[in-house]
């Protein structure tokens, strides 16, 4: 190996990239609750400014006011609503689903799977 150094490969990203999907995925643990849940609702806010498909993991939060959350997910949800866009929950409970139909969110939800055994 000699001591030249390469150049670092750089790639315009503009909007005429019509094809590029921008993935995040937020795993919340823990009480989400309160200030838990405002910090979510942040972060999902930022990331429908620039992802298409935000995808949030419930399987480690325990979600302790369903219709607190299901009202504080309808600002992010209609942010990433619309073509090629989504807001994605998976493993919300049936208490939660509840809260978001009654509530109209605009938010794609997904069972997990029970654990097999």
């Amino acid at each position: 190996m000699t001591g030249t150094r390469q150049a670092a490969t750089t790639v315009n990203l503009t909007a005429d990239w019509p094809d590029l999907w921008l993935t995040a995925v937020l795993r919340p643990a823990g009480r989400l609750a309160g200030a838990a849940v405002d910090r979510l609702v942040d972060s999902l806010t930022a990331l429908a400014g620039s992802a298409s498909l935000v995808v949030v993991d419930l399987a480690a939060a325990s979600v302790l006011e369903p219709e607190v959350l299901a009202q504080a997910l309808r600002l992010p949800g209609g942010l990433l609503s619309g073509p090629d866009r989504c807001l994605l929950l998976v493993g919300a409970d049936q208490a939660l689903l509840s809260a978001l139909d009654r509530c109209g969110a605009q938010i794609a939800t997904l069972d997990t799977p029970p654990p097999s055994g």
